[in-house]
């Protein structure tokens, strides 16, 4: 078996992958802080995820990021975890301890509660409408329910959506949502934490949930100058409190910089030149 040799020490593992702007993102962390962060990009097949991250810290590897689809097996990678990871169940950041051993976390719910409070789109005790039941929400939810918030789940399994729920119960306040129960409840904030939705007949059975007060956040972000699905969606029917989740990438990524670093980026800063 023959592996990619990597000359970083830190770098993001996905498939797809090539699109990736975290290897700017950290640049620009790296410049900021006059810390040196060698940072790069690898594609890993579908079924190497384990060989590739394990070679990768045997090598010279610090500190790794993980996208779609391996978050779960880099829970599984992990020898330690920390309480965003355990809690989650999957790891979007992983570490290599002094001693060898390999540490998980998951920045991605500290990642949009930072964006969100930036955006002026949350407040405690608000309630969420969360779209979707997938890995990308599995990472997001502890955050908002410590920061005391309703979240109701919308899925189009909806055994998946209980599940999911069950999971987060002991930790706020979590309910599963029909479409038939969506109109009963006033919602503050939408979260799209779907990305492989393209026909807006999905979106258009939430439709009576839009109103004045209502900010729509979609955790997917614009590439080459052009809108998610979801933020097209809500373009169409005239919805102007809404953002993409650059914030959340850029957040996320300033936490795993902390977690390899225990410096803490300016986000604000890297997200105005991200935008």
């Amino acid at each position: 078996m023959v592996f990619k040799i990597h000359v970083n020490e830190f770098s993001v593992f996905g498939n797809p992958i090539h699109n990736t702007q975290s290897p700017y993102i950290h640049q620009l962390f790296s410049e900021q802080t006059n810390i040196i962060h060698n940072y790069d990009y690898t594609l890993v097949p579908l079924n190497k995820f384990y060989k590739y991250i394990t070679n990768f810290f045997s090598y010279i590897g610090i500190g790794a990021n993980v996208t779609i689809p391996f978050k779960e097996e880099a829970f599984l990678v992990s020898d330690k975890l920390t309480k965003y990871a355990r809690i989650s169940g999957s790891v979007n950041t992983l570490k290599k301890l002094d001693n060898g051993k390999i540490l998980g976390d998951n920045t991605d719910g500290r990642g949009i509660l930072y964006d969100l409070k930036r955006l002026k789109f949350i407040k405690r005790f608000d309630n969420i409408l969360l779209i979707g039941a997938g890995g990308a929400a599995r990472g997001i939810i502890f955050s908002l329910l410590s920061y005391n918030c309703n979240i109701y789940i919308f899925n189009r399994t909806i055994d998946h959506a209980i599940k999911l729920a069950n999971n987060f119960k002991n930790f706020g306040s979590i309910f599963v949502l029909s479409v038939l129960e969506l109109k009963n409840i006033s919602f503050d904030i939408v979260i799209n934490a779907i990305s492989n939705i393209r026909s807006d007949n999905y979106w258009d059975s939430i439709y009576c949930l839009i109103n004045k007060n209502t900010y729509f956040y979609d955790i997917n972000y614009s590439k080459n100058n052009t809108v998610t699905p979801f933020l097209s969606w809500c373009m169409k029917y005239g919805i102007n409190m809404f953002s993409d989740g650059i914030g959340m990438l850029v957040s996320q990524a300033a936490y795993s910089f902390f977690l390899w670093h225990d410096v803490l980026p300016d986000i604000d800063l890297v997200i105005k030149k991200i935008q």
